[in-house]
């Protein structure tokens, strides 16, 4: 077997790698941000039948994440397991963009809801495609553990820096929307074509340029489902998944219904673009100070220090957040809190994928990363389908310039008391997460043994270790 200890990165590559998550966060952002709203005030469409839209890509979802997983997995060509989809992904990305933001405001619900369930599927189609693909690349692109660790650090400062730029720039339009200074072509032109193009060049140039370095197993993969849940046996992966998902969530809460509480519920009317503005500055700023406590602190320790500050806020959010002053502060300390949970969940998955092939002999990075991308998209149309029954139920009317008083306690109330449980959730998994730097060290020096065909080779002393570390991470 050949020794793939020194196969490293070219220069160069982590660039590319990087910018290729342009599009994760800032995709992410304006799904997240943007499309929600879009489909009810822009488009006209129901609030219940805009739920049921990402309801029903999420039904999809469940299916299309963990067969991406598998294909990924059983492919073997000159460009690799991954680049082949990331590559047709990023082609097909400027056109699925280009139809999930057409304004079809002429038709009746009946046919915007059909229209836009169509798209959307085929939307989260091309999104799985690249984003399970590219998350498998991030365990694969070396097998030297530091250079991936910081090539992935580079990824999440452009994922972060992306949904920084990317929201603010989409709060501007849709101030500027909302405040009649452009029209419902220049606001598709913008978010439907420009951002399309966009998202799309870094994603195809990662496929060019970018290679993958773990070797190919000769075993196929069936679509089972032992197959697709064979993740979830690894422990520290399924504690993993909960934290990510608890982040994921909170986030996701936050960026849907923004925009709906500073024009509906702040006095007075709030800006979406400060409000955006300072939870992202704040997650800039904190990462420095993430990145170098990585080097030496538990990972799980980072993720939950903040949050029961962020947990306090949340309460003060909830109690004083129609006070435009109050709600910003409240915005501040959220964002503070919530830092470290941001910024960590991705370069833990690599180490996961790593138990995961030491358990198993199989390295599953597909199906590992389809399981977290389901997660992540699972997140945002929970949060839209709530979002959308809270509005449905307590009246509120796109209609109107100013909200009943029950739906403007529906969207702070939303907003605030979800992020907690999330947050708590979140938080709990972090307490039990096992995967810590000792052990990490232990799963390289045992995985590069397997690798070369070693284990047998290992004395009574070793063999005894090898096992416990493999009964503490099942």
């Amino acid at each position: 077997m050949e020794n793939t200890s020194q196969r490293t990165m070219k220069k160069g590559e982590k660039g590319f790698f990087a910018l290729a998550d342009f599009y994760g966060g800032g995709g992410q952002a304006l799904i997240g941000v943007l499309y929600f709203f879009f489909l009810t005030n822009v488009i006209g469409l129901a609030p219940a039948l805009a739920g049921i839209v990402t309801l029903i890509s999420e039904i999809w979802d469940a299916i299309s994440d963990p067969l991406m997983g598998v294909i990924g997995d059983n492919t073997k060509t000159k460009m690799g397991r991954r680049r082949p989809y990331i590559l047709a992904g990023g082609c097909l990305l400027v056109v699925a963009f280009a139809l999930i933001f057409l304004p079809v405001k002429g038709l009746g619900q009946t046919w915007k809801f059909i229209y836009c369930a169509a798209t959307y599927l085929l939307y989260n189609c091309v999104s799985t495609m690249i984003n399970v693909s590219y998350s498998s690349m991030s365990a694969e692109i070396s097998t030297v553990s530091s250079e991936r660790d910081s090539a992935n650090v580079l990824r999440l400062v452009v994922s972060t820096a992306s949904a920084a730029v990317c929201t603010l720039i989409l709060s501007l339009v849709l101030d500027a929307y909302n405040n009649g200074k452009i029209n419902v072509t220049v606001l598709y032109l913008i978010v439907g074509v420009c951002f399309g193009v966009l998202f799309a060049l870094p994603v195809i140039l990662c496929a060019i340029f970018v290679e993958e370095r773990v070797e190919v197993p000769e075993n196929k993969r069936k679509f089972t489902v032992v197959e697709i849940v064979e993740p979830l046996k690894n422990r520290p992966f399924r504690q993993l998944v909960g934290m990510y998902l608890g982040q994921a969530l909170c986030m996701d809460v936050f960026s849907t219904g923004v925009a709906m509480f500073a024009t509906y519920v702040t006095k007075p009317k709030g800006s979406v673009t400060l409000f955006l503005g300072i939870f992202i500055a704040v997650q800039l700023l904190a990462f420095p100070i993430v990145n170098k406590l990585i080097k030496t602190v538990n990972v799980n320790k980072i993720y939950g220090f903040g949050l029961p500050l962020s947990v306090v806020a949340l309460v003060a959010f909830a109690l004083f957040g129609s006070n435009l002053t109050a709600a910003y502060i409240c915005v501040f300390f959220i964002a503070l809190g919530f830092a470290g949970a941001q910024l960590t969940s991705w370069i833990m998955f690599p180490y996961t994928v790593d138990a995961g092939e030491l358990l198993t002999g199989k390295r599953q990075s597909g199906s590992y990363s389809a399981t977290m991308t389901f997660a992540r998209k699972s997140s945002s149309a929970l949060v839209i389908f709530i979002f959308s029954m809270v509005l449905q139920f307590t009246g509120y009317k796109e209609s109107l310039d100013v909200q009943p008083p029950a739906a403007q306690n529906g969207i702070k109330y939303v907003m605030a008391f979800t992020c907690i449980i999330f947050m708590i959730f979140g938080f709990i998994m972090a307490k039990r997460y096992v995967l810590n730097k000792e052990k990490n060290k232990q799963v390289q020096s045992f995985l590069a043994l397997s690798r070369e065909g070693k284990l047998d080779e290992l004395t009574e002393e070793q063999r005894g270790e090898l096992e416990a570390l493999k009964k503490s991470l099942s």
